[in-house]
C-alpha cells in the first residue's frame, strides 16, 4: 500500500470514528438515561484509532469529534462531555497502542476521568457560566452513589445523606474516596468494552 492510499484509509477511518464518538457523546442530549451510553462507549473509538495508527492520528480524531459536538450539540456539551470521549479515549488508546497492562491502561484512564470530571466542572462554572453547574454536578453524583454511600456511612458513622455529608470533613474525604471509586468503574468498564471491540477488529482485519 502506497503512503497516499494509506493516509486516505487512515483518514476515513479516523473521520467515522469522530462521527461515532461525537454521535455518542449526544446521545444525552435525547435522554438522560443515555448519559450511561455516553460515558461507557464514547472514548473507545478514538482508543481504537490510537491503537491502529498512533496518538497523532488519536489526537486528531479527538479534535474531529469535539469540534462535531460543538457545531451540533452547542458548546455546554462540546466544551465539556466531548472533552470526556476525548480524555479517556486518548488515555486508553495509548496503553493499548504501547501495550501496558491491563492495571496500567487502567489507572492511566481512571486518572483521565479524574482530571476531565475536574476540568468539566471548573469550565462550566468560570468559562460557560453555568452558575449552579456545580450543585448540579453534586446532586447527580449524590443520586449516583446512594446505594453505596448506606452502607459505607454505617461503617464510618456518617450521615447516610451524601448530600448533607459532603459539608462536613470526613464526609468530603469520603466522597473524594467514592469518586475515585466512580472513576475506577467507569475506567474499567470503558476497557472491558474497548479491549472486546479492538480483539474483534483487529480479528476482522485478518480475516480479510
Amino acid at each position: 500500500m502506497n503512503s497516499s492510499v494509506q493516509k486516505t484509509k487512515y483518514l476515513t477511518e479516523a473521520a467515522a470514528a469522530a462521527a461515532i464518538a461525537a454521535l455518542l457523546v449526544l446521545l444525552k442530549l435525547v435522554a438522560p438515561f443515555f448519559v450511561f451510553i455516553t460515558m461507557l462507549t464514547s472514548a473507545v473509538p478514538i482508543a481504537v484509532i490510537c491503537s491502529f495508527h498512533g496518538m497523532k492520528w488519536g489526537l486528531g480524531t479527538s479534535l474531529a469529534e469535539i469540534f462535531l459536538v460543538n457545531i451540533i450539540g452547542g458548546p455546554e456539551i462540546g466544551f465539556t462531555t466531548a472533552f470526556y470521549a476525548a480524555a479517556l479515549g486518548m488515555a486508553m488508546g495509548y496503553g493499548f497502542r504501547h501495550n501496558l497492562s491491563f492495571a496500567k491502561t487502567l489507572h492511566l484512564t481512571a486518572l483521565a476521568y479524574v482530571v476531565e470530571m475536574s476540568y468539566k466542572i471548573a469550565v462550566s462554572i468560570y468559562i460557560l457560566g453555568i452558575a449552579d453547574a456545580l450543585t448540579s454536578a453534586i446532586d447527580r453524583f449524590v443520586s449516583m452513589i446512594q446505594w453505596i454511600w448506606k452502607p459505607l456511612s454505617f461503617l464510618f458513622h456518617l450521615d447516610p445523606n451524601p448530600g448533607k455529608a459532603a459539608f462536613t470533613t470526613s464526609g468530603m474525604v469520603m466522597l473524594g474516596l467514592v469518586f475515585i471509586l466512580n472513576a475506577y468503574c467507569y475506567a474499567y468498564l470503558n476497557q472491558e468494552i474497548g479491549v472486546e471491540i479492538l480483539k474483534r477488529l483487529k480479528a476482522g482485519r485478518r480475516d480479510s
